[in-house]
């Protein structure tokens, strides 16, 4: 497959409390969950963290991309992935806290990015992950702040990619979040032994 997947997971969890991306979720930390499901669909695994902790809960990886810019917002990982990245045709941008994707849907985002952004629709809402082609990246190293991707929808061409996958719109911000999603069906991967 011609796209790589970055779990973006150098944020500070300000809203849980704690480190969340090291949360007990199902027997496994939070994160891990995010780059399984990049793997499970068969892609090259890259986590961008400010603290390796966070990069070895993940499991195995093709490389860890320190952030130290992370105060600065969710903008300063993209932009460091992508200069770490830029010879890759195309990225699959996976946040760290939503455990519950399909690597089935991954393929069906990555597979959909021929040029934009390629984006998971469930039910009417835009989800994660995103998967970005190269013509977007010098438009990426332009973010600022706290936005992702997302703030380049308009600017760019899109592919929006019908889902039956409702992982693509759950994520964890607080403990209630992840005590709540404990007690649900999760479609994510399934643990590895």
């Amino acid at each position: 497959m011609r796209c790589v997947g970055v779990v973006l997971a150098a944020g500070g969890s300000t809203r849980f409390g704690g480190d969340k991306l090291l949360a007990n979720f199902r027997g496994r930390p939070l994160v891990w969950w995010s780059a399984e499901a990049l793997r499970g669909a068969g892609l090259e695994v890259y986590i961008v963290v400010n603290r390796r902790e966070v990069a070895e809960a993940a499991g195995p990886l093709a490389g860890v991309i320190y952030n130290p810019w992370w105060r600065g917002g969710l903008s300063t990982s993209v932009k460091a992935a992508v200069a770490a990245l830029y010879d890759k045709p195309c990225i699959v941008w996976m946040l760290g806290d939503m455990p519950c994707v399909s690597p089935s849907t991954v393929r069906r985002v990555a597979e959909a990015c021929g040029s934009g952004l390629a984006v998971p629709v469930y039910r009417g809402a835009r989800g994660n992950p995103v998967a970005s082609a190269r013509d977007v990246y010098g438009l990426a190293l332009g973010l600022a702040g706290d936005v992702g991707l997302r703030a380049l929808l308009g600017a760019v061409p899109v592919a929006y990619v019908e889902v039956e996958d409702p992982g693509v719109v759950i994520d964890v911000d607080t403990p209630e979040d992840l005590e709540k999603l404990a007690s649900k069906t999760c479609p994510g991967p399934s643990p590895a032994p």
